[in-house]
């Protein structure tokens, strides 16, 4: 039998540089079926590599929620911005689950790109996470916004600095979704970091970046628990 094929938003590919082309084909797809097959979405999870990277089904699944990951390795805000009307919004879940804006710091240590200015790096994060926010309260979605985790990476110098620039875009993050109540705020960093207020605690990572189990497991705990708070009854199922 033959269907009408949904006219589905794509954005297209950047660059050849650029991660989020990685998975621009696959995601295409997926969001055309989807759309044309008017599938109820109770959120989209989307970011870089740590999202990518989460087995929603193993903490999600099971709770008869539809949830769709549109993580990609090495993303950044900019980017994460130009694809979320075709990741996010067009899919028309519930709620958005966003955690971006770590890979926009290695400007500050990699001579490859450049070197940047940490203020510099916090105003590009705010401008792009700013703009993803009106997105989602034009559209109605509910968004949660991930705090930047700490990180503990072996032999790199730049990890004082970078932590305390993520730890200064964390609060502002935190005060952004205070301006609305459709705008919730999930802090991951105040379980994960060590006592110094700045660093990756141990046993939550194996290169100081990426979570594995025991990161994630604490990830989806907060991200349950504000699913569960009764002021957000009615937005996501649980």
């Amino acid at each position: 039998m033959t269907i009408n094929r949904a006219d589905i938003v794509k954005p297209g590919l950047f660059s050849v540089q650029v991660a989020a082309d990685s998975r621009r084909s696959e995601f295409d797809v997926k969001n055309e079926i989807l759309v044309t097959n008017r599938v109820p979405i109770d959120a989209v999870f989307i970011g870089d590599s740590i999202t990518h990277n989460w087995e929603l089904d193993a903490y999600f699944g099971g709770k008869g929620l539809i949830v769709v990951n549109r993580g990609i390795g090495g993303d950044v805000t900019e980017y994460c911005l130009r694809r979320f009307a075709a990741d996010v919004v067009q899919l028309r879940p519930l709620a958005a689950v966003l955690l971006i804006g770590i890979n926009d710091t290695w400007c500050m240590d990699n001579p490859g790109v450049g070197t940047q200015a940490a203020e510099d790096i916090k105003a590009l994060i705010q401008r792009n996470i700013r703009e993803l926010a009106n997105n989602c309260l034009k559209s109605g979605i509910k968004l949660i916004i991930g705090s930047l985790l700490p990180t503990n990476i072996p032999g790199n110098p730049h990890n004082p600095e970078r932590n305390r620039l993520i730890v200064s875009c964390n609060t502002w993050l935190k005060e952004l979704t205070e301006t609305d109540s459709q705008l919730l705020y999930a802090d991951y960093h105040v379980r994960m970091v060590d006592k110094d207020g700045f660093t990756l605690r141990d046993g939550l990572s194996d290169d100081g970046l990426h979570p594995h189990v025991e990161g994630y497991n604490i990830m989806a705990q907060v991200i349950q628990e504000l699913w569960d708070k009764p002021n957000n009854h009615g937005q996501i199922s649980s």
